[in-house]
């Protein structure tokens, strides 16, 4: 795979859609699903320019929020879709965060056995995850993103500047996704955070950053498109992260507080069993909690989360896959640790928030 040339990184490029469109050789319809916020901040202006360049231009809104993302949602497009005429050549264009990338993506993965698939994500999460590396899904009660597809989009469109109608909470929610990303691959991009924390939301380090992260986002997916191997390391956080989100029933934390939860029980894991070393951990620590990022949760007893971990799609013959970090700028899937260990430090991470 080559995903770096299917990405478009550029500065006001969600008005230029239509260029895209032109450059890929797709007809000029398209199938725009957003969810109503999306919609009313960024929504009618792509849009209107997709209109004003010739391009017959369909849209569909859902409600924000994780639960959005379900298969009742999904057959919900599928219906409109095909009430409305699209057709197997007509690309579908998901404008939103990282529920409507999975939502949408999965509803064109799955459309007439796939139709092409144009991403153009609107949160700091988005652009430098979740539209990237061709996964797609929608949740069950049991977990979430347990029935999907690998999907790739034919052009993942990310432009900075929709960052800047960001509200500062979701900001901060989702930088716990760049400093995961610093964490795995790249301990200068960590320095460079730390340096900048108490100005999260300046262009040109949004600019850096996104840069970054897409960097080592596509060369871990052209490395295992499958998420069969070292694809894994992108899931630093995320076992307890899922856990949290499917039993607070997507209610109670942002996805990125919820990794950074995640993070601060990996780490400590990773401390307890020898694999990382209190300096690093403190770090760590330390730069969540300048961020401004929590490290506690309260919506769960530990024995329900174990329960909820066992759910995950990571587990193989009955035992979680960790992802650990070596130190910051390297992280390792593939760690087996004992139950107890994992239970104590969710009582540890539990207890601390009374």
């Amino acid at each position: 795979m080559h995903t770096l040339k299917n990405i478009v990184i550029e500065r006001g490029i969600s008005c230029r859609l239509s260029d895209i469109l032109a450059e890929a050789e797709l007809p000029q319809h398209a199938w725009l699903i957003t969810d109503s916020t999306v919609m009313r901040i960024h929504g009618r202006r792509v849009v209107r320019a997709l209109a004003a360049n010739g391009i017959d231009v369909h849209t569909h809104t859902v409600p924000p929020g994780e639960a959005s993302k379900s298969v009742t949602r999904a057959a919900e497009l599928w219906q409109w879709l095909a009430s409305e005429g699209a057709e197997r050549s007509h690309p579908v264009i998901a404008l939103g965060g990282g529920v409507v990338g999975d939502l949408v993506g999965f509803v064109a993965a799955t459309y007439l056995r796939g139709v092409p698939l144009i991403h153009v994500p609107t949160t700091l999460l988005a652009q430098i995850d979740s539209s990237i590396g061709g996964k797609v899904a929608v949740d069950l009660a049991e977990g979430k993103n347990l029935v999907g597809a690998f999907y790739p989009a034919i052009r993942t469109v990310i432009d900075p500047d929709l960052l800047e109608s960001l509200p500062r909470a979701q900001l901060i929610a989702d930088y716990a996704e760049v400093i995961k990303t610093a964490i795995i691959f790249d301990e200068q991009m960590f320095s460079l955070i730390e340096a900048n924390v108490d100005n999260p939301d300046h262009p040109n380090l949004l600019s850096t950053l996104v840069d970054r992260c897409v960097h080592w986002k596509a060369t871990i997916v052209d490395q295992d498109p499958e998420d069969r191997g070292p694809r894994a390391v992108l899931n630093y956080g995320h076992t307890i992260a899922h856990a949290i989100e499917a039993v607070g029933q997507y209610s109670e934390h942002r996805h990125g507080e919820a990794v950074a939860i995640g993070m601060a029980g990996a780490s400590a894991i990773g401390t307890r069993i020898g694999v990382f070393d209190a300096v690093n951990a403190d770090r760590q620590t330390a730069l969540l909690t300048r961020m401004g990022l929590p490290q506690t949760y309260t919506c769960a007893r530990p024995e329900d989360l174990m329960t909820a971990m066992q759910r995950d799609k990571k587990v193989r013959d009955g035992r979680i896959q960790w992802v650990l970090a070596d130190r910051i700028g390297a992280a390792s899937p593939g760690h087996h640790v004992d139950a107890e260990v994992v239970l104590e430090v969710l009582s540890e991470i539990r207890r601390n928030s009374a």
